[in-house]
């Protein structure tokens, strides 16, 4: 706990230093000559992730108003980009942004959507559709739930860790407690976007993505089984949104050759993971990289991160 605690304090000072000594200014030297895409990773705006030493209510919302101010800097320094258009060679010289959103959560459309739209940003969401049409809890959001009503241990925190391991270090009996003990004391606050709201967000001009039906780990799957739960998530996204949905974002990040098969046969176009890092004109357009950030954080740690994925983590394009 102490080690943590360091390293937060750490990390809070050099992200001050940056932001006070012209940050965005060096980061745009970075690049002062290439042209790149920096596809940023949101979630949600839940107090629980707010990257602080004490978590947060999983049920309560913030961080409005600093989400905005990180949407105002984005707008001034940079430039806001589709993948469409960045392979295509429209987009500026420099740094061209992407917002993304996983999972599909609620305050996604009541928090985001407005920011976003009168900042004229480019955006894509990625949903979850099994929650979204069953007004369910992901996997991990009802872990969270329980653990913090007291209704169940702390030890079940692993549980979706080792899942996207592909491990087996957990007891189909745990999880099977979480669903049971969830469905017998659920909470009263819907916290998935009704199929209204994605179709709301994508009248209003931003891309609708796939973040598959299950939200389970396609590279633990077969080919055909990555191919129906990717199908299943593509035919409801298409029939609430009327449009052809072309971007996926892997759940975790994970995903393999078959995957590709999977999405080569699904007529997709672009592929999302949670590799950090700047994206080219010769970056694979189904291996994205995404820096993941909350609407929590400061510009200075933004401006860290986009440093650490650029240079030292990814190297330098």
């Amino acid at each position: 706990m102490i080690v943590h605690i360091i390293k937060y304090y750490l990390k809070s000072v050099i992200s001050l230093l940056i932001n006070n000594l012209g940050g965005i200014f060096f980061i745009k030297c970075l690049f002062r000559n290439k042209s790149v895409l920096l596809i940023l990773n949101y979630h949600n705006f839940s107090l629980y992730n707010n990257y602080k030493i004490k978590r947060g209510n999983i049920l309560e919302t913030g961080y409005a108003n600093n989400f905005e101010k990180q949407i105002r800097v984005y707008k001034k320094h940079f430039n806001f980009c589709y993948p469409e258009d960045f392979f295509a060679g429209k987009c500026d010289k420099g740094i061209n942004l992407l917002i993304t959103f996983d999972d599909g959560y609620r305050d996604n459309y009541d928090i985001a959507l407005p920011i976003l739209k009168k900042h004229d940003a480019a955006a894509v969401f990625f949903i979850t559709t099994n929650a979204v049409l069953k007004n369910d809890y992901l996997l991990h959001d009802k872990i969270r739930y329980l653990i913090q009503k007291g209704l169940i241990t702390e030890k079940y925190n692993k549980i979706p860790t080792e899942m996207y391991k592909g491990s087996q270090n957990y007891k189909i009996e745990d999880v099977a407690k979480v669903e049971k003990t969830f469905n017998e004391k659920p909470p009263n606050k819907r916290l998935m976007m009704t199929p209204e709201e994605v179709k709301e967000l994508s009248d209003n001009g931003f891309v609708i993505g796939n973040h598959t039906h299950s939200h389970l780990a396609l590279s633990f799957f077969s080919k055909e089984e990555q191919k129906v739960d990717i199908l299943n998530a593509d035919k409801n996204l298409s029939y609430i949104t009327r449009k052809s949905i072309k971007h996926i974002a892997y759940p975790n990040g994970l995903n393999n050759e078959n995957t590709r098969r999977a999405l080569v046969h699904c007529n997709y176009a672009y592929g999302y993971t949670i590799n950090g890092g700047p994206n080219d004109e010769n970056t694979d357009k189904f291996l994205l990289r995404r820096i993941g950030l909350n609407a929590s954080d400061s510009i200075g740690n933004i401006l860290l991160k986009m440093f650490l994925y650029s240079t030292i983590k990814k190297g330098k394009i």
